[in-house]
């Protein structure tokens, strides 16, 4: 792949890959019925200029934060957030993602890219206390965060299995990417296209549920066009796992789960790729408030299960 850096200037990411990816975020967006003010924040730690997407108002409700995966962008929550539509919620793209600035991710930056970013954002945005929704590498970041600040965050939301945490394993195609040499070939086999975005839904156990959301796969489809964006996600890959699995010092540990303050709610597929519920349960058990729920579905829960997970959501989020 090529080499890149953030070269943290103000400029925004152009060209025609952007170009396509702005649109199909839009018709996205618009089909599950959202027109989400857009903005940019420039983030301290690290210098990065991040694209954040905003709707609803702020009348005294806690609004609710989505924090997307790895090679993914804000707008992967579009079809949940289509059914959340009277909170306040915020998304945005993580560095070298979406409508972000370059960014290349290591083994070395990763966890603590995650954790400064989410705050970065919330600091510029001038809020101090969310409801987090990580799906994913987002999941991985909201328990990150809730150890380190757990007074900002009121409830925690892990939907899908969260890479790294005890039980789970990434995908062996996932892992022979990370394979000099034979991850180039694989590469070039790649279908381009929507055709390609259905084969990784596969890989995640989601290829059934992924056909009901054409806007979605278009999205995926023009963002995995751009490099930028490849560039990030495949080094963040490589941060993450090597061929024989995860990287020891990216894991969660159980320690850090006993320590998890933030009342926690979990929305698990069974036949999520990364482990189903049996694989990960004894990790989850060790959070000191949680609530687990499973739910017939691979890695993205709330594609096979919007009405469903929009409804747990809620159900917490009217606790007192």
């Amino acid at each position: 792949m090529r080499a890149s850096t953030n070269t943290g200037n103000d400029t925004r990411p152009e060209g025609a890959e952007m170009a396509d990816f702005e649109t199909a975020q839009r018709r996205l967006f618009e089909t599950c019925g959202l027109e989400p003010r857009s903005r940019f924040v420039e983030v301290k730690q690290p210098w990065v200029r991040t694209h954040v997407l905003e709707t609803g108002t702020s009348e005294g409700d806690t609004p609710l934060v989505f924090v997307h995966g790895t090679a993914a962008f804000g707008a992967f929550f579009a079809p949940l957030m289509g059914h959340l539509d009277d909170m306040q919620m915020i998304t945005f793209d993580r560095p070298g993602y979406g409508l972000s600035d370059p960014f290349v991710y290591t083994e070395d930056n990763l966890q603590r890219t995650v954790v400064d970013v989410l705050e970065g954002v919330l600091d510029e945005l001038g809020i101090e206390r969310v409801d987090l929704i990580g799906h994913s590498m987002g999941g991985h970041t909201g328990i990150l965060f809730g150890l380190a600040y757990p007074e900002r965050v009121r409830r925690l939301f892990l939907v899908g299995a969260v890479p790294a945490f005890p039980g789970t394993r990434p995908p062996v195609p996932l892992r022979l990417l990370t394979v000099p040499g034979l991850n180039r070939l694989i590469r070039r086999l790649q279908k381009p296209g929507e055709e390609g975005v259905l084969d990784i839904a596969e890989i995640f156990g989601e290829r059934e549920a992924i056909t009901d959301y054409p806007a979605f796969i278009h999205a995926i489809a023009a963002h995995e066009g751009d490099p930028k964006a490849a560039e990030a996600g495949f080094s963040e890959f490589n941060a993450l796992f090597s061929v024989r699995g995860w990287h020891p010092t990216v894991c969660i540990s159980k320690d850090e789960l006993r320590n998890l303050q933030p009342p926690t709610s979990v929305i698990w597929g069974d036949h999520d790729t990364l482990g189903g519920p049996d694989d990960v349960r004894d990790g989850i058990e060790l959070i000191p408030d949680v609530r687990f729920q499973t739910v017939a579905a691979g890695h993205i829960p709330y594609l096979a299960h919007l009405e469903r997970c929009a409804q747990l959501i809620r159900e917490v989020r009217d606790v007192d």
